[in-house]
């Protein structure tokens, strides 16, 4: 019997949706010493916690950016490591995945809703 066959189907359709809300943090498999676009956000893994930045530069020895929570044009908010001290760097979106999160949780149901009345001639009992 295969695993699929006996992960019952409403635990996979939670496991999907759950994917779906994330903010896609992924570990790029490389990062090349260049700018990235200014809005991307970027955990930096340094000692054990996280630091969560945008307007990152990356140079073959170092990392800056600027504190998320800081404007992206706050260059007295920079802040720089070397990259030997950095133990992982991940981009995500966290704002995307607020939209998906909020279209699972309201669009969706509004319009199952939406058709289950339209196909029973009304929401409301007569």
């Amino acid at each position: 019997m295969s695993l699929w066959r006996s992960v019952p189907t409403p635990a996979l359709a939670a496991l999907l949706v759950l994917e779906a809300c994330g903010a896609g943090w992924h570990q790029p498999r490389h990062l090349a010493p260049e700018p990235l676009p200014p809005r991307q956000q970027v955990q930096v893994w340094r000692e054990g916690k996280e630091t969560r930045w945008h307007a990152v530069t990356l140079t073959d020895d170092s990392i800056t950016g600027v504190p998320f929570l800081q404007p992206v044009s706050c260059d007295s908010c920079r802040r720089a490591f070397p990259r030997t001290a950095v133990d992982s760097i991940r981009l995500g979106n966290p704002v995307a995945g607020f939209w998906k999160t909020f279209g699972l949780v309201v669009a969706v149901p509004a319009v199952a809703l939406g058709i289950l009345c339209g196909t029973h001639g009304g929401c409301y009992p007569d």
